[in-house]
């Protein structure tokens, strides 16, 4: 206990020592988390029980698990990995990321802690001992921390000041606080860059072994490194860090190489409005990309006092955010003198009158390949003729967010015989009910749809898409509700099967509401209709969820699924439909859940079910499962073994019953608290389970786990359980020999077999 008094004592002082510096430097970074790491890779790093305990401070209490960590390449240096009691992160993510590390960095360090959960903020180091008090931290935290202890008073040495004060910034604000953590964040941007390979200087792509090889001074960096850093600035915070500090930096900022990507907030202010064609006009050449945000702004005086013209022969990309109607359209006319606008996006309202100016407008910009335009406008109507022969437009990416009929998507489609993809967030019904016909068009280069049809009807959709214009689409994504026809799987057959022969993907997200009479719309077909031959061959999967005020159901592509997520194919696994409570309430399961579950049941049976509440009630578990009598896989986030909560007689029968009528063979636990109780409760839920697979444990003793698994079978006497699933802090070979051991010395066992894959240990037996 003392122990840990003086360990976060010493943490608490050096904070205060630390807290009372500040270097005062601009800064170049807002952060450097966000900078790219991708680069490393953790080295195998085999580890065992057991080491020096004598590390390890758990703010009094002792440690869960202690565990002698070493990497490949540092075989001689070990590394004590701390579990405290109910740890923020587990074992793998703190041995990987910290494997990630450097080893002329990492090698300093004694031991790393994993702290109990919401006993410390953040991470902190003290001497060569770091702790991380935050669920799996970024691998940037760890390099920071790592780097305090390779510092070995070097940062509080007269040279490290005398660098820090020769450079005209710092990293970031962080680096900003005191020369400790100035030191730590050079190192973390050192590693960003020397892993890029920027510099050659800077070792390659092989980190050197002395730290006084860091080039300390941002001047001494090569112009390419400097770019390196200059890319992740916007282009006004890089005037503001390095203007008028030297002729070197200004003759970067003004080079070719540096292309500026800029943001602005315009106000009804003529200062601001000053500074901002000042900053256009001085850098007008080597301006990439800009944002302008209108605050509370007169668009006339805007677009009287500011227009683009062809000397912006570097400006690919423009976003105006919030920008008036009245000075989109003067603005959007001088577009068209810039020689390389590919991508523009807009985001206006109450543009009526004006719909069809702006895309009329857009239409003929020369260069432009991306276009999105956002209003929440739905007072407009979109008038445009069919385009003629040559009033083609360039653009490929078309997002569409606000209001628009398909009779109007059709016109503005008619104008881009272009595209590649199309999005539509807000449909509204066709004002007639003639739909409107492409002539001549095909879409040849259109691969991908996402239509929200919200206020559409499936037969609209239905008369839009039966044309030959979309009939090289791969992916197609349809929202849609309020139209139950929408779950008509045969009209989908038909439809797909006429006119998009070559699609790949099909999304179908359908929400279904209750009327104001609290029913449902009728579902005149019958059940199953997306298990049919078709749905399977395309592997096209139907999946419903409940949340709180719908039903959603959902067609997509096949993806994995945990009950047969092994690499040797260990779970035979068939075509589920599969149901996902989003929550459920006490209270309102009896009149609303219930009422849910009997709609989902007349148009699919359900096979699997999963239900993401946390510490889900045992008798609501009882009375879904009853109300599903075709399930066969489980899946819950996590049980409540409340010891208040008592069975009513009828639920006790369910429960009795399952024994005659349970069908459930796959059980997925996410996370496991009291281990006897909940296995006893599934057992009995479950007596035919042949797969058990456990999330979050928190167990750090494989032998207590297995030997409790194995008395909860035999004493519910659970005879077809031949497949155990759980996650282990280190999954390796190591720990298959130990469960090996246990097996055959407690005689659990006769003939099994056990796997890792990834962090899970597999255990199977006949």
């Amino acid at each position: 206990m003392l122990t840990n008094i003086i360990f976060y004592s010493s943490i608490a002082l050096s904070l205060i020592s630390l807290s009372v510096q500040n270097l005062n430097k601009r800064t170049v970074l807002s952060g450097l988390g966000d900078l790219d790491y991708s680069f490393l890779r953790a080295p195998t790093s085999p580890a065992g029980h057991g080491g020096n305990r004598n590390l390890c401070h758990c703010n009094g209490a002792s440690p869960q698990d202690v565990l002698t960590v070493t990497y490949q390449g540092s075989e001689s240096q070990n590394l004590v990995l701390c579990m405290c009691p109910n740890a923020v992160t587990g074992a793998s993510h703190m041995i990987d990321t910290m494997g990630k590390v450097p080893a002329p960095i990492r090698r300093y360090n004694k031991a790393m802690i994993s702290a109990t959960a919401g006993t410390c903020g953040g991470a902190g180091s003290s001497g060569d001992v770091s702790f991380y008090c935050s669920s799996n931290m970024h691998v940037s935290v760890f390099i920071h921390e790592s780097a305090h202890s390779m510092d070995r008073g070097k940062s509080a040495s007269r040279e490290w000041h005398d660098a820090v004060a020769r450079d005209s910034c710092v990293p970031d604000a962080y680096a900003n606080s005191n020369y400790a953590d100035n030191f730590a964040q050079v190192v973390v941007l050192w590693v960003h860059l020397v892993g890029k390979g920027r510099d050659k200087d800077l070792g390659g792509s092989q980190f050197s072994y002395e730290f006084d090889q860091i080039v300390t001074c941002f001047e001494d960096l090569s112009n390419e490194l400097l770019c390196e850093i200059f890319d992740y600035l916007a282009g006004c915070r890089l005037y503001e860090a390095f203007s008028n500090l030297n002729f070197r930096f200004e003759q970067l900022l003004h080079s070719s190489s540096i292309l500026l990507k800029t943001s602005f907030c315009i106000f009804n202010n003529d200062e601001i409005m000053n500074r901002f064609k000042q900053f256009m006009f001085a850098n007008r050449h080597q301006i990439f990309s800009l944002q302008v945000t209108f605050i509370l702004y007169d668009g006339y005086f805007f677009s009287s006092s500011f227009s683009f013209d062809s000397s912006f022969d570097r400006l690919e990309s423009i976003v105006f955010k919030d920008i008036p109607p009245d000075a989109l359209i003067p603005l959007l006319s001088n577009l068209s003198s810039l020689p390389h606008l590919f991508s523009l996006t807009i985001e206006t309202s109450d543009i009526k009158e004006k719909i069809n100016d702006i895309y009329r407008l857009i239409f003929v910009l020369p260069k432009l390949k991306y276009y999105r335009i956002f209003s929440s406008d739905s007072h407009h109507s979109i008038t445009l003729p069919i385009a003629m022969n040559n009033q083609f437009s360039p653009i490929e990416y078309l997002v569409i967010n606000h209001y628009c009929s398909l009779n109007e998507l059709t016109c503005l489609l008619s104008y881009t015989p272009q595209l590649r993809h199309l999005t539509l967030h807000k449909t509204k019904s066709n004002n007639d009910s003639n739909i409107t016909i492409l002539p001549s068009i095909i879409l040849d280069n259109l691969k991908s749809i996402y239509l929200d049809l919200y206020r559409t009807k499936y037969n609209e959709l239905e008369i839009f898409m039966t044309t030959k214009i979309f009939s090289n689409l791969k992916s197609l994504c349809i929202f849609g509700s309020r139209d139950i026809t929408f779950l008509y799987a045969y009209r989908w057959e038909q439809l797909i099967l006429n006119y998009f022969p070559r699609l790949e993907k099909f999304y179908l997200i359908y929400n279904d509401y209750i009327d104001d009479e609290q029913n449902y719309p009728i579902y005149t077909e019958r059940r199953n209709q997306f298990s049919s031959s078709f749905w399977i061959k395309r592997q096209w999967l139907f999946e419903v969820e409940v949340k709180n005020i719908s039903i959603e159901y959902t067609i997509h592509p096949y993806s994995n699924r945990w009950y047969y997520e092994t690499k040797d194919n260990i779970i035979d696994c068939s075509a589920f439909i599969n149901l996902t409570f989003e929550r459920i309430s006490d209270s309102i399961f009896d009149e609303e859940g219930s009422k849910k579950i009997e709609r989902i049941l007349t148009i699919t049976q359900i096979y699997y079910l999963e239900i993401l509440e946390k510490e889900l009630s045992i008798p609501v578990l009882i009375q879904v499962i009853n109300l599903l009598p075709n399930i066969t896989t489980l899946k819950i986030h996590s049980l409540s073994t409340d010891e208040t909560t008592e069975l009513t007689v009828k639920e006790l029968r369910i429960l009795c019953s399952m024994k005659r009528t349970s069908q459930i063979t796959k059980v997925y636990l996410e996370e496991i608290c009291d281990v006897h109780e909940e296995l006893d409760f599934l057992f009995t839920l479950c007596p035919y389970m042949k797969y058990f697979k456990v999330g979050c444990t928190n167990i750090t003793d494989v032998q207590w786990f297995l030997r409790t698994i194995f008395k909860e079978i035999n004493r519910n006497n659970n005879h077809h359980l031949r497949l155990l699933c759980f996650h282990a802090p280190i999954a390796d070979d190591r720990i298959v020999e130990n469960m090996e051991e246990i097996i055959k010395y407690d005689k659990l066992l006769p003939h099994f077999t056990v796997k890792c894959i990834l962090d899970s240990v597999y255990l199977q037996w006949k």
